[in-house]
């Protein structure tokens, strides 16, 4: 469960929890959160041409809550300023929540054959994962990659599965995506 991160040293630990102790990031603060992008070493960037971090999206750690939510490549002070207005306005940020996770997918092949394949999908709402979810069958054409239905969960569930495939061969008889 996700807690108040009222100092950047306790933004910096929760960062590194939740994406690895190796992953350094600078941080800015705001009125209501911590404004953070990953650090990239020295030796990736070039010695000439643009930095390596253009166009990298930025975290925002909620000071109040804690929840890490993901946003664009903007500048971080354009971020913070967006965040503490949204925040203060009562809205739910711009950027989509990374941490704490929402949601459980899981998904069991049920049939397969050189064109299609179709994945029963159970969605967990991890908030309240006495709930029963939902669950569908989610068909999969191969080649081109499309999906049925196209809802956002769909998409999840095919992404993934297709990435699997590309990176070992096979089509994944199951697997679980937590986001």
């Amino acid at each position: 469960m996700a807690e108040p991160v009222p100092t950047r040293e306790q933004a910096r630990q929760l960062l590194a929890r939740v994406f690895g102790p190796s992953t350094a990031f600078s941080i800015l603060e705001s009125n209501h959160g911590w404004i953070c992008r990953e650090m990239r070493p020295q030796e990736t960037r070039p010695r000439t041409g643009p930095p390596t971090n253009l166009g990298m999206g930025s975290y925002v750690v909620n000071k109040h809550t804690g929840v890490i939510t993901a946003h664009s490549s903007m500048g971080l002070e354009a971020i913070g300023k967006e965040f503490d207005q949204t925040t203060e306005a009562g809205l739910p940020p711009q950027g989509y929540q990374v941490y704490p996770k929402q949601r459980r997918i899981h998904l069991t092949r049920v049939f397969e054959d050189p064109n299609t394949i179709i994945y029963r999908v159970h969605l967990t709402f991890l908030a309240n994962p006495d709930s029963p979810g939902i669950t569908q069958d989610v068909e999969i054409t191969k080649n081109p990659i499309r999906h049925r239905p196209t809802d956002r969960v769909s998409g999840v569930a095919t992404s993934w599965a297709y990435a699997q495939s590309r990176s070992t061969g096979t089509w994944p008889a199951e697997g679980t995506i937590e986001q």
